[in-house]
């Protein structure tokens, strides 16, 4: 299964297979810059498991589908996390049997048996939508209790806590940089700052136009020395607030950053809030015997893809694949013509220095799982100018490098 390459717009899931040794056996490549992700924090600072004990590492291993997350204990025998770290590429929920899950330690190295948990269930928020990524929340009901403690989830009197202006903590095991790609296995964090709803809907306009208030926080670090920002790998793990008196409280879950995983624009979260209720609800379920709530499996619907966006989507994917060798060059050509409401073929063209590239890239809109919305596709070939110049145009070959779904 090709795995996804360009960023929904200019933002990608936080998930990501952060592990690029199983991540290189995929045929595709996804694009790690640029976003399915957030390091473990960019310019975070390496953290201790004692402050945050509560954290939980996904680790999902499939037979197609590999994805790393991070996740919060809520009860003994419950995970929180992110829905998009409950699917599979093909929008099914994801197996329960695949997960792992690692509780007490800062350095993945360090786990032990007794920090190894398993998965009995998974459960998707019911009102999840992947294709405008709200209320992005899941559960992981494990197959024994863990010592680790529970983390306090905000209600909807919690006003407070994610009032505009309000410090929120994150962390988790992202990747420390996405350009290049420097994966950890140590436990990161950093501060960053909720904003008011007019900013997350000015800065996320073109990049994320159905961001909403009513399922979704966004946050921005503070600029300094520790300008963080999430990365891949740091996909469901927590954004918590404190109480005047000291209390740490989940006030959202990470859900999607900046392609780059820059901090240039914001990141957004997935409000706790409005999935509190049911999360207690399972919690009374699992952990006190109550009634079960009935289970709802998310509806699939693919996003359509317009013509405009996907040679944006195509733009990005040059720009993260080639770099300044495209973003560099001159009489650049992006040219797309529809295939299906989903697909879009396009052909690309430009010049750097002495070399000419031309080719294909195909764009198309997947389930939203390991990165994206919308994806992309590529084969691009490079030619010496000269030679193109002086052979091409009389139908005689020139030798050429092909680039195909790989870095070059």
């Amino acid at each position: 299964m090709p795995r996804p390459l360009a960023a929904l717009l200019a933002v990608l899931f936080l998930t990501l297979a952060a592990t690029s040794e199983r991540a290189a056996a995929a045929p595709s490549h996804r694009v790690a810059g640029s976003g399915t992700a957030q390091a473990s924090i960019v310019r975070g600072r390496p953290a201790a498991i004692a402050s945050f004990p509560w954290l939980a590492h996904v680790d999902y291993n499939g037979d197609v589908d590999k994805f790393d997350c991070t996740g919060t204990v809520v009860a003994p025998r419950v995970v929180m996390t992110a829905a998009h770290c409950a699917l599979t590429g093909t929008g099914h929920v994801a197996l329960a049997a695949n997960y792992t899950i690692l509780t007490g330690v800062a350095d993945l190295r360090d786990a032990r048996a007794a920090n190894r948990s398993k998965v009995s269930q998974v459960l998707v928020f019911p009102r999840f939508e992947p294709s405008r990524v709200s209320f992005d929340a899941a559960l992981l009901i494990l197959r024994a209790p863990v010592a680790a403690p529970a983390l306090a989830l905000a209600a909807p009197e919690d006003t407070a806590l994610r009032a505009p202006g309000v410090s929120v903590s994150i962390a988790g095991w992202g990747l420390t940089s996405a350009e290049p790609p420097k994966e950890t296995t140590v436990l990161h964090e950093a501060d960053s700052v909720i904003k008011s709803d007019d900013f997350c809907h000015q800065q996320l306009r073109r990049i994320l136009p159905f961001f909403s208030e009513t399922s979704q926080l966004c946050i921005k670090s503070l600029p300094g020395p520790f300008f963080a920002s999430l990365c891949h790998g740091d996909s469901g793990g927590p954004a918590f607030a404190r109480r005047p008196d000291g209390t740490p409280v989940q006030i959202g879950i990470i859900s999607l950053g900046a392609s780059n995983c820059g901090a240039r624009h914001p990141q957004v979260l997935a409000r706790v809030d409005r999935v509190s209720a049911w999360v207690r609800q399972w919690i009374d379920a699992i952990e006190l015997g109550a009634p079960r709530p009935r289970v709802v499996a998310p509806s699939v619907k693919l996003p359509s893809l317009s013509r405009p966006v996907a040679e944006y989507v195509a733009y990005l994917g040059l720009s993260v694949e080639f770099g300044s060798k495209f973003t560099g060059g001159k009489h650049q050509r992006i040219d797309c013509r529809r295939h299906s409401r989903t697909r879009l073929k396009c052909r690309v063209e430009w010049v750097r220095g002495a070399d000419q590239y031309r080719g294909a890239t195909t764009v198309y809109t997947a389930v939203p799982r390991e990165g994206s919305i919308y994806n992309l596709r590529l084969q691009v070939r490079r030619y010496s100018r000269r030679c193109w110049e002086q052979h091409e145009a009389s139908g005689r070959s020139c030798p050429a490098k092909v680039f195909k779904d790989k870095l070059p």
